[in-house]
């Protein structure tokens, strides 16, 4: 079995979950400026490790997301609410919950992208284009704990997790999944 490994940006989000889980092993690649030696550790054991993605829920995290996941072959994700890592102005794991994080922990997602969802069903469900599209994108992020996105990185997203229109549907308009 292979030993589990959190990547988050900084120091501040590694003290916060050694703080939660005195056992979690972490990592930080060091926030916007990705840590070179972090990032080649990743790549170079990435074949012994679960490697879990946690990155902040802002345009800066979703940024260095996409660039680790890149250069990784199978990481997985858990994203966080912006509500639940807000704290005064400031937004990042450091400041979410255990009882989120506890949450947050359940729902780890598998990058495997299976395009499950044609961009036209994605625009006729109403996640873009229409008036209350980002009000739609916050509950389906919400309701499967992938966080809030705009529509090209929610588009993105469900295709990663395997979602269907027919899935969509049932959270918009009724049973959720």
């Amino acid at each position: 079995m292979k030993k589990t490994l959190f990547v988050v940006e900084g120091t501040h989000d590694e003290h916060h979950l050694k703080a939660l889980y005195p056992n979690i092993e972490t990592i930080s690649v060091g926030g916007s400026a990705i840590q070179k030696d972090s990032l080649d550790f990743l790549v170079k054991h990435q074949d012994n490790l679960e490697i879990i993605l946690l990155f902040d829920p802002d345009f800066p995290g979703e940024k260095i997301r996409k660039h680790i996941a890149s250069q990784l072959k199978n990481p997985k994700h858990i994203y966080v609410d912006q509500n639940v890592a807000r704290h005064k102005r400031k937004i990042g794991i450091e400041h979410v919950s255990k009882i989120h994080l506890d949450e947050a922990l359940k729902h780890i997602i598998i990058q495997d992208y299976k395009n499950t969802l044609s961009k036209e069903a994605f625009i006729e469900l109403g996640l873009e284009g229409h008036k209350d599209a980002k009000q739609k994108r916050l509950n389906i992020g919400k309701d499967l704990h992938i966080g809030y996105a705009n529509a090209k990185t929610l588009y993105k997203r469900l295709n990663l997790i395997g979602m269907t229109k027919e899935d969509i549907q049932r959270i918009l308009y009724g049973t959720s999944i």
